[in-house]
């Protein structure tokens, strides 16, 4: 299945898709050994990608996959140019190769994030077509009512277009502030905080706690762990990848 160019390397973690344009521009991204150009299409399972000397194309490469307790004011990217600490710092020292995020949590989000080279997985899990669902649990201030609950089920209209709450529910309540166990399958910017704001809910604290089957299941905040063979293979029938692995 092809991408865009653009997409992949965001999806990767490599850099926003206007970084990643940019980057293409400046011929700095290889795709199959020539330099790629504004707006071409990748197949993760046939093309090669190359930047900064690493080769992108994750089926080519041992595949690795591991799960990061995010914490709160760390990026979702493998380096910034700002300096500031990245996801990719707490697995650098752990893995065999170059890793990427599968997917973003914003910079005050925490919790959740898978990382790994296996390119094929990573965009299916992010791709709104699998509805592969996060669960976040995720604190709130402002004046609840069912009514708000029932809208965002239904959906609320964002520029990218209708968003909607696969699942919701009411954990804690005291006066304006609340707890909410949010499950959502797309994969916009900032969706839940900007959702909840649709309805005069402020978003405090968000924790990815759950990405189809795999959970956190105790990992403490700023540590990784590989995931289980079992964990792979979860994820893979999920997408309808594991028909396809040597697993």
């Amino acid at each position: 299945m092809q991408i865009r160019l653009n997409k992949f390397l965001a999806d990767l973690g490599v850099a926003s898709r206007r970084k990643a344009d940019q980057l293409i521009e400046e011929g700095k991204i290889l795709l199959n050994q020539k330099k790629a150009q504004l707006g071409d299409k990748v197949d993760p399972e046939r093309d090669k990608v190359v930047f900064d000397g690493q080769n992108l194309t994750a089926h080519k490469e041992e595949l690795e996959y591991w799960l990061l307790n995010k914490p709160r004011n760390v990026v979702s990217t493998v380096s910034d140019e700002a300096g500031r600490k990245t996801v990719f710092d707490y697995v650098k020292t752990k893995a065999k190769g170059r890793v990427y995020p599968v997917g973003r949590l914003d910079l005050e989000s925490e919790g959740l994030l898978l990382m790994t080279n296996d390119g094929e997985l990573a965009n299916r899990l992010t791709h709104p077509s699998y509805e592969v669902t996060k669960v976040y649990k995720v604190t709130v201030n402002g004046i609840f009512s069912e009514a708000k609950m029932e809208r965002l089920l239904r959906g609320v209209r964002l520029a990218e277009g209708k968003v909607s709450f696969d699942t919701l529910e009411l954990l804690e309540k005291d006066g304006r502030d609340f707890v909410l166990k949010v499950g959502i399958h797309q994969g916009i910017k900032r969706e839940i905080r900007r959702v909840c704001a649709k309805v005069g809910w402020e978003v405090t604290k968000l924790l990815r706690v759950k990405l189809g089957d795999l959970s956190l299941a105790g990992l403490i905040v700023g540590n990784v762990r590989k995931l289980t063979e079992e964990e792979v293979i979860g994820l893979k029938k999920l997408v309808g990848l594991y028909e396809n692995s040597n697993l």
